[in-house]
């Protein structure tokens, strides 16, 4: 499989299940039909208009919890902002080998009070998962590896206002 390809299916994958996450539960907000698809399909709407462009995409809106190492290039960012709860998933290309960033998302976890919970690990693939003690915030961190050694970053993040 192809750099571009795992990168690819990945941030679709992230996307998906953020999307779906933001959208549990009844809300007063809904359209007319008042149904989770329509909510679903709103969110995703947002998303594409709010500039899910590629190379070179802004990254501004992270949470400051939701570190981004050096010599990276942010190829997808899609955020959700529902019923207090806002997140989003960015997936980056870099230079940077997976043991670097293990080591950095391993310490800036800790630096910002996010206690890794879940961590594994295959031959082309690491996810580690940190939450705050109160479960306000969350951030898990995926590294995919490609047939030939290069590393592709996907952050999937969320708050809930509290």
């Amino acid at each position: 499989m192809t750099h571009r390809y795992i990168t690819q299916r990945l941030a679709a994958l992230a996307g998906a299940t953020l999307l779906l996450a933001a959208c549990g539960g009844e809300s007063a907000g809904n359209d007319a039909s008042g149904s989770a698809e329509a909510d679903v399909g709103a969110s995703a709407a947002k998303a594409v208009i709010g500039g899910v462009t590629g190379a070179g995409v802004s990254v501004s809106d992270l949470p400051d919890f939701a570190e981004v190492p050096s010599d990276t290039n942010a190829i997808h960012n899609m955020a959700v902002n529902q019923d207090g709860k806002t997140g989003g998933s960015v997936t980056f290309e870099t230079s940077q080998s997976p043991a670097d960033l293990i080591a950095f998302y391993r310490a800036s976890m800790a630096r910002n009070g996010l206690k890794i919970g879940m961590e594994t690990q295959s031959p082309q693939m690491v996810q580690m998962l940190g939450e705050s003690e109160d479960k306000s915030k969350s951030l898990m961190v995926m590294i995919v590896v490609d047939d030939a050694g290069k590393a592709s970053l996907n952050l999937v993040h969320s708050r809930t206002a509290g």
